[in-house]
């Protein structure tokens, strides 16, 4: 005689993640991307307590959890230089995306350097081309994790395009003035002290930065030239990325492809192999940092333009006509003394339903972890 199944209204309930005790519930939230964040928010009020909740940010902080995501400010017009925009590629989903940033509302990185530390966003220096080249003492800083920005105290000298970089948890500036005294060459800020100091070239340390590539000064990756001994001038284009064997080699775009540099054979410029089936690159920029802040991969950037009204002022009338932005993701390896790169990821990742995108259109770029 086979038993009867109880009548539904006495069968127990599944268990539901809102019976789960609230520390426990934090902890499985902990380890969900943030991409997902706004999504779960829509799920329930009580999702949307704990995703707001700060003790959430305390948990991830607590249990190690960080995620890197690479920022970039577009510049999406071609006719109004101010239509740019704030963007973050996210490590997750697939395929990539890039999730528009809305409150940043002060960010215009022309003619500034922005830098990335923990969830912080630095924007150092600045100039006024009115009437008059102003150079301005600005330092702003953005957070990532409150979505608040602040203006920070003055810098000692106004500069334009400074060299920057975190060493020993302060902020170093240097170059971006036309001053001839050395006083002024560059300064350091102390963020649990709030103030100014000032660097010079013989200081400690910066020799390391001063010493990775032979007349090269190197901040934040990024290859800066020395002249007369102590000026510090533009950004050369130059990116250092390191290999498995633990070597730093130059990378840079040129004529729509990606080169590589050899510090040890000295041997100039050459293509990374294994590329060739990727159009003509436009950008380069750092992709991510491993647990060891090392930058390893770099991602390259390009776009593609389809074209079907004939007028590009007026291409945004034309449902025809749109812009794509391509970005990829590549790696690197040595092998026989050559630098091969592999193609990770390669993706449209933005979509303008215009046709007047500058060829311009990456204006700057930062990395951030939290």
């Amino acid at each position: 005689m086979t038993k009867k199944k109880p009548p539904p209204e006495l069968l127990s309930p599944p268990p539901s993640f809102c019976s789960l005790p609230y520390d426990l519930a934090l902890s499985c939230l902990a380890r969900v991307s943030r991409y997902h964040h706004p999504y779960l928010s829509m799920v329930s009020k009580y999702f949307r307590s704990l995703i707001a909740s700060p003790e959430l940010q305390a948990t991830r902080s607590r249990m190690g959890i960080t995620e890197t995501y690479l920022c970039v400010c577009l510049r999406l017009y071609r006719y109004n230089k101010y239509s740019y925009r704030w963007f973050t590629l996210a490590p997750v989903p697939k395929p990539k995306k890039l999730e528009p940033i809305t409150s940043f509302p002060y960010l215009y990185p022309k003619y500034s350097t922005l830098l990335g530390t923990g969830s912080d966003i630095y924007k150092i220096g600045s100039f006024v081309n009115g009437k008059e080249i102003r150079y301005l003492y600005e330092l702003l800083t953005f957070d990532c994790l409150t979505h608040k920005g602040s203006r920070l105290p003055k810098m000692r000298v106004a500069r334009e395009d400074p060299a920057v970089d975190v060493i020993n948890g302060k902020v170093y500036v240097i170059g971006g003035n036309e001053s001839s005294n050395i006083e002024d060459w560059g300064e350091v800020y102390d963020p649990k002290t709030h103030t100014w100091e000032p660097v010079f070239p013989t200081t400690q340390d910066l020799t390391s930065q001063m010493s990775v590539v032979p007349g090269k000064l190197v901040m934040d990756g990024n290859v800066y030239t020395i002249n007369n001994g102590y000026k510090v001038s533009f950004r050369t284009g130059r990116l250092l990325v390191k290999i498995d064997d633990n070597i730093l080699y130059q990378t840079r775009v040129s004529i729509g492809k990606l080169l590589w540099y050899d510090p040890e054979k000295n041997l100039g410029w050459t293509n990374v192999k294994g590329l060739d089936e990727l159009p003509e690159i436009i950008y380069l920029t750092y992709s991510s940092e491993n647990s060891q802040g090392e930058r390893r991969r770099v991602t390259v950037w390009w776009k593609t333009v389809m074209v079907s009204c004939g007028q590009r002022r007026l291409c945004s009338k034309f449902k025809e006509c749109k812009t794509d932005i391509w970005c990829a993701e590549i790696s690197f390896e040595r092998r026989e003394g050559e630098l091969w790169g592999f193609v990770e990821w390669s993706e449209i990742v933005l979509t303008s339903g215009r046709c007047d995108t500058p060829s311009s259109f990456l204006l700057d770029s930062v990395i951030v972890t939290y």
